[in-house]
Protein backbone atom coordinates (compact mmCIF):
# COMPACT_ATOMS: atom_id res chain seq x y z
CA UNK A 1 0.00 0.00 0.00
CA UNK A 2 1.34 3.29 -1.00
CA UNK A 3 1.10 5.98 1.73
CA UNK A 4 2.24 9.85 1.50
CA UNK A 5 5.04 10.79 3.64
CA UNK A 6 3.86 14.06 5.66
CA UNK A 7 7.79 15.12 5.89
CA UNK A 8 7.83 15.63 2.34
CA UNK A 9 5.46 18.19 2.75
CA UNK A 10 8.06 20.24 4.60
CA UNK A 11 10.21 20.32 1.71
CA UNK A 12 10.85 23.34 0.00
CA UNK A 13 12.84 23.56 -3.44
CA UNK A 14 12.90 27.16 -4.74
CA UNK A 15 14.04 25.80 -8.06
CA UNK A 16 10.99 24.08 -8.93
CA UNK A 17 8.74 26.80 -8.15
CA UNK A 18 7.25 26.24 -11.56
CA UNK A 19 6.23 23.05 -11.42
CA UNK A 20 4.68 23.38 -8.13
CA UNK A 21 2.55 25.99 -9.78
CA UNK A 22 1.85 24.80 -12.84
CA UNK A 23 0.64 21.55 -10.94
CA UNK A 24 -1.28 22.65 -7.97
CA UNK A 25 -2.63 25.46 -9.37
CA UNK A 26 -4.90 22.40 -11.79
CA UNK A 27 -6.53 22.00 -8.40
CA UNK A 28 -8.08 25.27 -7.84
CA UNK A 29 -11.75 25.72 -8.05
CA UNK A 30 -13.94 28.30 -7.03
CA UNK A 31 -17.12 29.56 -8.32
CA UNK A 32 -19.04 32.41 -6.91
CA UNK A 33 -22.41 33.82 -8.44
CA UNK A 34 -23.23 37.68 -8.57
CA UNK A 35 -25.90 38.38 -5.27
CA UNK A 36 -29.49 36.82 -6.12
CA UNK A 37 -27.89 36.17 -9.92
CA UNK A 38 -26.52 33.12 -12.46
CA UNK A 39 -23.91 35.64 -13.47
CA UNK A 40 -20.25 34.13 -12.06
CA UNK A 41 -18.19 36.75 -10.65
CA UNK A 42 -14.87 37.51 -12.62
CA UNK A 43 -12.67 38.66 -10.28
CA UNK A 44 -10.13 39.82 -12.47
CA UNK A 45 -12.67 41.83 -14.79
CA UNK A 46 -14.16 43.49 -11.37
CA UNK A 47 -11.05 44.32 -10.23
CA UNK A 48 -11.16 47.01 -12.78
CA UNK A 49 -7.33 47.66 -13.20
CA UNK A 50 -6.35 50.90 -14.24
CA UNK A 51 -9.60 52.48 -13.40
CA UNK A 52 -11.22 53.48 -10.32
CA UNK A 53 -12.83 50.59 -8.50
CA UNK A 54 -16.94 51.24 -8.95
CA UNK A 55 -19.78 50.21 -6.41
CA UNK A 56 -20.74 47.36 -7.82
CA UNK A 57 -16.85 46.24 -8.31
CA UNK A 58 -16.78 46.30 -4.87
CA UNK A 59 -19.36 44.47 -3.90
CA UNK A 60 -18.91 41.61 -6.26
CA UNK A 61 -15.18 41.13 -5.09
CA UNK A 62 -16.40 41.08 -1.02
CA UNK A 63 -19.10 38.44 -2.32
CA UNK A 64 -16.46 36.75 -4.12
CA UNK A 65 -13.58 37.04 -0.87
CA UNK A 66 -16.80 35.40 1.39
CA UNK A 67 -20.05 35.04 -0.50
CA UNK A 68 -21.32 33.73 3.32
CA UNK A 69 -20.28 36.94 5.86
CA UNK A 70 -19.49 39.96 3.00
CA UNK A 71 -22.54 39.31 0.72
CA UNK A 72 -24.14 43.04 0.07
CA UNK A 73 -27.72 41.91 1.74
CA UNK A 74 -28.03 39.38 4.83
CA UNK A 75 -28.50 35.83 3.67
CA UNK A 76 -29.92 34.47 7.16
CA UNK A 77 -32.46 35.41 9.45
CA UNK A 78 -33.61 37.16 11.30
CA UNK A 79 -31.66 40.02 9.48
CA UNK A 80 -32.10 38.09 6.35
CA UNK A 81 -32.29 40.89 2.98
CA UNK A 82 -30.88 43.53 5.10
CA UNK A 83 -28.06 45.43 4.44
CA UNK A 84 -25.17 44.05 5.34
CA UNK A 85 -22.94 46.99 7.48
CA UNK A 86 -19.74 44.91 6.85
CA UNK A 87 -20.01 45.67 3.06
CA UNK A 88 -21.83 48.95 3.51
CA UNK A 89 -18.59 50.18 5.71
CA UNK A 90 -16.39 49.19 2.49
CA UNK A 91 -18.54 51.19 0.39
CA UNK A 92 -18.34 54.26 2.57
CA UNK A 93 -14.79 54.09 1.82
CA UNK A 94 -14.64 53.51 -1.67
CA UNK A 95 -12.92 56.85 -1.74
CA UNK A 96 -9.99 55.85 0.30
CA UNK A 97 -9.19 52.68 -1.42
CA UNK A 98 -9.28 54.48 -4.59
CA UNK A 99 -7.08 57.08 -3.28
CA UNK A 100 -4.53 54.32 -1.98
CA UNK A 101 -5.12 52.54 -5.49
CA UNK A 102 -3.81 55.68 -7.32
CA UNK A 103 -1.08 56.48 -4.89
CA UNK A 104 -2.79 59.81 -3.16
CA UNK A 105 -2.75 57.70 0.11
CA UNK A 106 0.39 55.97 1.95
CA UNK A 107 0.54 52.30 3.35
CA UNK A 108 0.47 53.13 7.10
CA UNK A 109 -2.48 56.14 6.50
CA UNK A 110 -4.84 53.00 4.47
CA UNK A 111 -3.74 50.68 7.23
CA UNK A 112 -5.54 52.79 9.78
CA UNK A 113 -8.61 52.88 7.57
CA UNK A 114 -8.92 49.12 6.65
CA UNK A 115 -8.72 48.63 10.86
CA UNK A 116 -11.66 50.94 11.46
CA UNK A 117 -13.83 48.83 8.58
CA UNK A 118 -12.74 45.55 9.61
CA UNK A 119 -11.37 46.22 13.33
CA UNK A 120 -10.94 41.86 14.15
CA UNK A 121 -10.25 40.58 10.70
CA UNK A 122 -7.15 40.99 9.35
CA UNK A 123 -7.86 38.57 6.50
CA UNK A 124 -10.09 41.00 5.15
CA UNK A 125 -8.20 44.11 5.80
CA UNK A 126 -5.46 42.50 3.65
CA UNK A 127 -8.44 42.04 0.94
CA UNK A 128 -9.07 45.87 0.57
CA UNK A 129 -5.26 46.15 -0.01
CA UNK A 130 -5.10 43.44 -2.37
CA UNK A 131 -8.25 44.90 -4.81
CA UNK A 132 -6.46 48.42 -4.48
CA UNK A 133 -3.37 47.03 -5.25
CA UNK A 134 -3.53 43.34 -6.26
CA UNK A 135 0.10 43.47 -7.97
CA UNK A 136 1.62 44.75 -4.62
CA UNK A 137 -0.17 42.90 -2.27
CA UNK A 138 -0.91 39.26 -2.75
CA UNK A 139 -4.67 38.16 -1.34
CA UNK A 140 -4.58 35.64 2.25
CA UNK A 141 -6.58 33.12 3.65
CA UNK A 142 -5.65 30.20 5.56
CA UNK A 143 -5.40 27.80 2.88
CA UNK A 144 -2.77 29.57 1.67
CA UNK A 145 -1.07 30.91 4.71
CA UNK A 146 -1.19 26.80 5.45
CA UNK A 147 0.99 26.12 2.67
CA UNK A 148 3.60 28.95 3.54
CA UNK A 149 3.90 28.25 7.24
CA UNK A 150 4.23 23.96 6.06
CA UNK A 151 6.91 25.09 3.47
CA UNK A 152 8.46 27.64 5.39
CA UNK A 153 8.46 25.99 8.46
CA UNK A 154 7.18 28.96 10.43
CA UNK A 155 4.03 29.93 12.36
CA UNK A 156 0.86 31.17 10.44
CA UNK A 157 0.70 34.86 10.19
CA UNK A 158 -1.83 36.48 12.58
CA UNK A 159 -0.76 39.80 12.49
CA UNK A 160 0.84 42.37 9.68
CA UNK A 161 4.60 41.30 10.28
CA UNK A 162 3.55 37.71 9.72
CA UNK A 163 1.93 38.75 6.17
CA UNK A 164 4.53 40.26 4.97
CA UNK A 165 7.25 37.36 5.63
CA UNK A 166 4.06 35.68 3.38
CA UNK A 167 4.28 38.57 0.60
CA UNK A 168 8.06 37.94 0.61
CA UNK A 169 7.61 34.27 -0.23
CA UNK A 170 4.70 34.46 -2.42
CA UNK A 171 6.70 36.47 -4.57
CA UNK A 172 10.26 34.33 -4.24
CA UNK A 173 7.62 31.88 -5.55
CA UNK A 174 6.24 34.22 -8.36
CA UNK A 175 9.65 34.72 -9.77
CA UNK A 176 11.32 31.69 -9.16
CA UNK A 177 8.27 30.08 -11.03
CA UNK A 178 9.15 32.82 -14.01
CA UNK A 179 5.40 34.21 -13.88
CA UNK A 180 7.33 37.90 -13.05
CA UNK A 181 10.89 39.15 -13.48
CA UNK A 182 10.70 41.37 -10.47
CA UNK A 183 7.92 42.27 -7.80
CA UNK A 184 5.76 44.91 -9.60
CA UNK A 185 5.29 48.37 -9.19
CA UNK A 186 2.17 48.84 -10.58
CA UNK A 187 2.92 51.06 -14.07
CA UNK A 188 3.97 48.17 -16.02
CA UNK A 189 2.39 48.03 -19.50
CA UNK A 190 1.07 44.44 -19.23
CA UNK A 191 -0.46 44.75 -15.69
CA UNK A 192 -3.16 42.60 -16.44
CA UNK A 193 -1.42 39.91 -17.51
CA UNK A 194 1.30 40.12 -14.71
CA UNK A 195 -1.92 40.19 -12.07
CA UNK A 196 -3.29 37.40 -13.94
CA UNK A 197 -0.27 35.24 -13.46
CA UNK A 198 -0.24 36.12 -10.13
CA UNK A 199 -3.08 34.57 -9.60
CA UNK A 200 -2.38 31.41 -10.90
CA UNK A 201 0.41 31.60 -8.30
CA UNK A 202 -2.83 32.54 -5.50
CA UNK A 203 -4.34 29.28 -7.04
CA UNK A 204 -1.63 26.69 -6.44
CA UNK A 205 -1.41 27.69 -2.92
CA UNK A 206 -4.56 27.74 -1.98
CA UNK A 207 -4.99 24.11 -3.83
CA UNK A 208 -1.89 23.03 -1.50
CA UNK A 209 -3.45 24.81 1.35
CA UNK A 210 -6.64 23.00 0.86
CA UNK A 211 -4.73 19.36 0.30
CA UNK A 212 -2.68 19.91 3.55
CA UNK A 213 -5.95 20.30 5.42
CA UNK A 214 -7.95 17.44 4.12
CA UNK A 215 -4.89 15.29 4.39
CA UNK A 216 -3.47 16.16 7.77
Amino acid sequence: MFTLNKDRFKEFDIRKARQFVDYWSEYYYYEIKVFDSDEVIDYLKELNLGNRITEQNAKRLLRWKDPRMLTERKLSSPNKGKKNERVMRVIEKLEDINDFRFGKMSEHDFKVETNKIFPSGLIWQIFLFHIACPFKYPMADQNVFRAFSTQKQTEVPIDWYGYMHYMDYFFQVSISAGIIAEKPKGNEHNIKEIVSGLKKVDNALFGFGQFLKSYG
